[in-house]
C-alpha cells in the first residue's frame, strides 16, 4: 500500500480492506471498487477536508458566546449519533442490514493539515460501547455547564436545535437504521467517516486555546479521545457491513452513495451553520 503525501488530502482519511480469501474473484473486484469509489468520493469530501466550523474556531474570531452556543448544537448531534448507535447495536441481533463479515485487517490513513498521513491504531475486533459514551456524552455536557453558567439548564433535545441541527438530527433519526441496506450504510459509513478524520484534534485544540485565553480548563477534554476511538471503530464497523451487504449481493451502489452524499451534504450545511453561530443565534 503506497500512501502519498498530498494537500488534496488534508484532513481526510482512506480506508484499506481486504476481502477475505473465501470471497469469489467477482465479488472481491467489486467491494475493492466501491472501497475505491468511497474513498476518493466520501473520504475526501468538503464535509471532511473543509470543516466550516473548525476553520472559525481555528481563526481564534469567536466571541465566548458564540462559542458555546455553537458547542450547544453540537453537542445535540452528538445525542442524536449516540442515540443511532444504540439503535443499531440492538438491531445487530437481528443481522441487519447484512451480517458482519469476518474481515481482513483494516488499515485507516489519516491525514493532516498539510496531507501529512498517519495511521491510528484501533482495537481488533468490534464497535465501541454505546451506552457508555452516553454516558460519557452526559458528563461532559455537565462539565461545560459547570464550567459555564450560560450554557446551564438548556434543554438539548432536537427541538432546541437550529434548523440545520435539527436537519442532521432527522436524517440521522430516519436513515442512520434505514431498512434498506443501502441507504443505512450510506449515512453509517459517511458520517462515521467525517469524524474519523483529525476532527477532534482540531478541536480539542481550538478550544483548549479558547479557554486559555480566559484561565480555564477544557472542560472533560478526554471525552473527545473516547469520541474519535468509538467514531473509527463505528465507522470500521460501517465498513465490514459495506463488505457484506456487497459481497451477498444486498446492495444497491446507486442509492448507497446517493445516501452518502446526501448526509455529507447535509453535515457540510450543519458546520456552516455552527461556523456562523452569531447569525443563526438572532
Amino acid at each position: 500500500m503506497s500512501i502519498t503525501r498530498s494537500r488534496l488530502r488534508a484532513h481526510a482519511i482512506e480506508w484499506h480492506v481486504a476481502p477475505t480469501p473465501e470471497v469469489d474473484a467477482r465479488h472481491r473486484l467489486h467491494f475493492l471498487e466501491l472501497q475505491r469509489r468511497c474513498n476518493n468520493e466520501l473520504c475526501r469530501h468538503e464535509a471532511l477536508t473543509c470543516n466550516a466550523w473548525l476553520d472559525r474556531l481555528e481563526s481564534k474570531r469567536v466571541s465566548q458566546r458564540d462559542l458555546l452556543i455553537s458547542v450547544m448544537q453540537f453537542g445535540i448531534s452528538l445525542r442524536q449519533i449516540f442515540l443511532a448507535r444504540q439503535h443499531h447495536a440492538l438491531r445487530l441481533m437481528e443481522h441487519l442490514p447484512a451480517p458482519e463479515m469476518d474481515g481482513g485487517s483494516a488499515v485507516v490513513v489519516c491525514f493532516d493539515a498539510v496531507g501529512e498521513p498517519w495511521c491510528p491504531s484501533l482495537p481488533n475486533m468490534g464497535i465501541g460501547d454505546p451506552y457508555r459514551m452516553s454516558d460519557r456524552l452526559h458528563d461532559w455536557w455537565q462539565a461545560w455547564q459547570r464550567q459555564f453558567a450560560a450554557l446551564g439548564g438548556k434543554d438539548w433535545g432536537i427541538a432546541a436545535g437550529w434548523a440545520p441541527t435539527q436537519d442532521i438530527c432527522e436524517h440521522i433519526e430516519h436513515h442512520y437504521n434505514a431498512m434498506d441496506p443501502a441507504v443505512c450504510l450510506g449515512v453509517i459509513v459517511a458520517l462515521e467517516n467525517a469524524l474519523s478524520t483529525d476532527f477532534w484534534l482540531r478541536l480539542t485544540r481550538a478550544l483548549q486555546e479558547q479557554c486559555a485565553e480566559e484561565n480555564l480548563a477544557l472542560p472533560d477534554g478526554g471525552f473527545f479521545i473516547d469520541a474519535e476511538t468509538d467514531a473509527r471503530l463505528q465507522a470500521r464497523h460501517g465498513l465490514y457491513l459495506l463488505e457484506s451487504a456487497s459481497v451477498h449481493d444486498m446492495l444497491d451502489d446507486a442509492v448507497f452513495f446517493q445516501s452518502a452524499h446526501r448526509t455529507l451534504t447535509i453535515l457540510t450545511r450543519f458546520w456552516s451553520a455552527l461556523a456562523n453561530a452569531g447569525q443563526m443565534r438572532h
